[in-house]
């Protein structure tokens, strides 16, 4: 709640069309339809031209609407499964085409009205935004909610801009004077996201590939294609494996896409996160995350009031994961502890877990078609233990009490084996089970 109480440019946004918050709009848009009328013109739309305070003009919000429209004809000749965005990703692209716009119609005056909206509504004392400060954005948006799209969508808005608004320099200020950037960089915590990245922008029909293996810069015209990296491949210095990038081969006049780049405050993620605004200093940063505020909360005091004014300043869109299970995605969850319990009573617990994901994938593979509407996934189950083992430092504990103990994963493991091999237990629980004797 901390976070949501210093969001104050998603604030502004929501103030455009006469709310006061989020929840205000879900009401208005989260029973449309995800379809278009004759005209072209989304359902989204039509129902944003009856909010009441609305300071956004009918033709801009559908010439807005139209370009969100694009992104989506975008998805769909690419993605045969892609149909149209839902109502919290249509109003993030929303958010991003006004401020997009205003920003390369206007730059001063988007600062200026942005700095009084902030005085007159929770930040008094706060600094002005300047315009070097509009040159970066993030996205509070729960895992699940679709940002990698989102991301996708925002590079096609941001070409456009880049092309067609008045004040490119808005988006890029380069001190040669060129407006266009060096490249486009996606910065990822790790290889395996990165390699999910390179096959999601493929599959949104978007040249990208790896940094490592593309270090060509900027040096011909500037074209979209995406440049995936890890965050630790980018150093100060290149190493002798090959296997990181230079930060001055790079350049600070760059696209710059950072997924789940802020993980906490200490001296590494400080590094890393001065890393990724070097890249951007000349040109524009977009953050996508999940866990904005869990991060801010584990900072430390000192440092985590200067993080809720920063990131309170350029979220854009907040669908954290308040919003996503409120709006019934996610998974509602019922606990049982074992911990406790005698070995067979902790046992026919733990075959609750195997029989529900066994009736689940029963449903959605027999049921399919009655459950697409509700967006139904393939089971996955998840099995996580906190502990492997009970000893601490370097001390054994040999006492008695610590040799019958198991930790999680034994005891998991221990269930396991017997449910394997114990079939006339596991029979006879089972039917326990679908008998109602349990």
């Amino acid at each position: 709640m901390s976070l949501e109480q210093h969001l104050i440019l998603a604030r502004y946004f929501h103030s455009l069309f006469g709310a006061s918050n989020f929840e205000a709009l879900k009401e208005l848009l989260r029973t449309c339809p995800e379809e278009r009328d004759e005209d072209g013109v989304s359902q989204f739309c039509r129902r944003l031209m009856t909010c009441s305070g609305r300071r956004i003009t009918s033709g801009d919000l559908v010439a807005y609407d139209a370009r969100i429209a694009e992104c989506e004809e975008n998805l769909r000749s690419a993605r045969p499964d892609f149909r149209s965005f839902r109502y919290f990703q249509f109003l993030a692209l929303l958010y991003t085409e006004i401020y997009l716009d205003r920003l390369t119609s206007n730059p001063e005056g988007f600062a200026q009205e942005l700095t009084l909206f902030a005085a007159e509504h929770g930040d008094p004392g706060g600094e002005p935004f300047r315009r070097d400060d509009l040159r970066r954005l993030a996205f509070f948006m729960a895992t699940g909610s679709g940002k990698t799209l989102l991301l996708h969508a925002h590079l096609w808005q941001i070409w456009r801009y880049l092309n067609e608004g008045r004040h490119p320099e808005g988006l890029i200020c380069r001190r040669d004077g060129r407006r266009e950037f060096d490249q486009i960089l996606l910065i990822t915590p790790n290889t395996g996201l990165s390699e999910q990245h390179l096959k999601e922008l493929r599959a949104s029909g978007i040249e990208a590939t790896l940094l490592i293996e593309d270090r060509e810069s900027g040096t011909g015209r500037f074209w979209p294609r995406v440049k995936v990296v890890e965050i630790h491949k980018l150093a100060e210095e290149v190493s002798g494996d090959g296997v990181s990038v230079a930060l001055d081969e790079l350049g600070a006049g760059n696209l710059v896409f950072v997924d789940e780049g802020h993980k906490g405050a200490g001296t590494e993620a400080r590094i890393w996160k001065a890393r990724q605004q070097r890249l951007s200093r000349d040109g524009f940063l977009l953050e996508y995350s999940a866990t904005f505020a869990q991060a801010i909360a584990a900072a430390g005091r000192s440092v985590r009031q200067s993080l809720l004014s920063e990131y309170g300043r350029c979220i854009l869109f907040d669908y954290s994961y308040r919003h996503f299970f409120g709006d019934g995605y996610g998974k509602a969850f019922h606990v049982l502890n074992a911990s406790n319990a005698s070995e067979d009573r902790a046992d026919e617990m733990l075959l609750g877990g195997p029989l529900v994901f066994y009736l689940q994938h029963w449903l959605f593979n027999s049921q399919r078609e009655v459950l697409r509407p509700f967006n139904i996934e393939n089971p996955l189950w998840i099995l996580w233990g906190t502990s492997v083992s009970k000893r601490q430092g370097r001390r054994a504990d040999t006492s008695v009490a610590a040799r019958s103990e198991r930790a999680d994963v034994a005891r998991v493991i221990a269930f396991f084996r017997r449910f394997i091999e114990d079939r006339e237990w596991s029979c006879d629980r089972i039917s326990a089970f679908l008998e109602g004797r349990s």
